[in-house]
Formats: structure tokens, C-alpha cells, sequence
């Protein structure tokens, strides 16, 4: 895939970055390579170097306002995802974490979600891991699409769950 200056991709599967420049370099003191420089959308971090040639291994493209919606739309055919045994759990949950597959994401988190509820009525809650599990994958799922609507992270939630209802106003950020 070709990638240009100034637009933003995902770097590693959770980092909305900016294409800022392409640069040659020689960082490990031999050999002098062609790099994407990635700044990150989120304040206080450090610039990424990635590789030309490995680039499309390390980022994806943003989702488009379109892939958003059918994301949200497609919602409640999603099948929750939950594994009993708790290592294999850790172990998938850590996989769909750096997937970039919403779908699998998706799955994960109404499966942590019913989990929840089912412990919360149960006077438990969830294990640390989990709830851990639970509150990267809402922030990365969130991150990205209050950049593509270009709402607040906050609002994330109130919209998904208005364009669901039907609410003709979240139909058209």
C-alpha cells in the first residue's frame, strides 16, 4: 500500500500517528535506509521511525468514517467472546488487542462486558487482567473513532449507543 506525507495511519495497532516526512537515516551505523517518520496524535510521545520496506507490517490505515459506521451497525451480530480457562484467555485477549480486527475486538469486549455483569450480580468482579483487558481494548476502539468523527473520546459511547437506537443526529457526524 502506498502511504504520503500528512495523512494518519495506526502505528502498531493502538497509536494514531501522522506521516510527517520520509527520511534516509543509518541508525544502526551501517547501513543508511529510507524511513517513514510517524509523529504520534497523542501528546508527550516520541517520533517512530519505521522502516520503508517494513512499513506496511507495522501500520494500517485509519478506518474511514464509513468502516466506523458499519463497525457500529454491525454491533449487535457480533458474537461475545469468553474463554473459561484463564491463561488462554490472557493469551487471546492479548492477540485481539494488537489485532487491528474490530470484529475480534468487538466480540472480546461484550464477552468481557456480559462477564462482568454476571459477576457484578454475583457480588464479584472481574479479575484485574480482565478489567485491564476490557478498558485497552474500549480506549483503542474509542481513540479511533473520536479521530475519524471527529468527536470527543468521552462522547465515544453516548454516540454508539444513539446511532444504534436510530438517533437520525449521530447518523450524520
Amino acid at each position: 500500500m502506498s502511504y504520503n506525507t500528512g495523512e494518519y495511519v495506526v502505528y502498531a495497532g493502538t497509536e494514531i500517528c501522522l506521516i510527517s516526512e520520509i527520511v534516509s537515516e543509518c541508525f544502526d551505523g551501517v547501513n543508511k535506509l529510507d524511513y517513514y517518520r510517524l509523529i504520534p496524535e497523542s501528546p508527550g510521545n516520541s517520533s517512530y521511525y519505521i522502516p520503508c520496506t517494513r512499513f506496511d507490517e507495522n501500520v494500517r490505515p485509519l478506518l474511514t468514517q464509513e468502516e466506523v459506521y458499519s463497525i457500529i451497525d454491525d454491533m449487535p451480530a457480533v458474537e461475545e467472546k469468553w474463554i473459561a480457562d484463564r491463561n488462554e484467555r490472557q493469551s487471546v485477549f492479548s492477540r485481539t488487542l494488537h489485532s487491528d480486527d474490530y470484529r475480534k475486538l468487538l466480540s472480546m469486549i461484550k464477552g468481557l462486558y456480559t462477564e462482568q455483569q454476571k459477576r457484578i450480580s454475583d457480588g464479584k468482579k472481574l479479575t484485574s487482567y480482565d478489567e485491564k483487558a476490557l478498558t485497552e481494548a474500549q480506549k483503542i476502539m474509542h481513540r479511533e473513532f473520536s479521530f475519524v468523527l471527529g468527536i470527543n473520546e468521552e462522547d465515544v459511547h453516548s454516540f454508539i449507543e444513539s446511532r444504534l437506537n436510530g438517533n437520525t443526529k449521530a447518523n450524520s457526524v
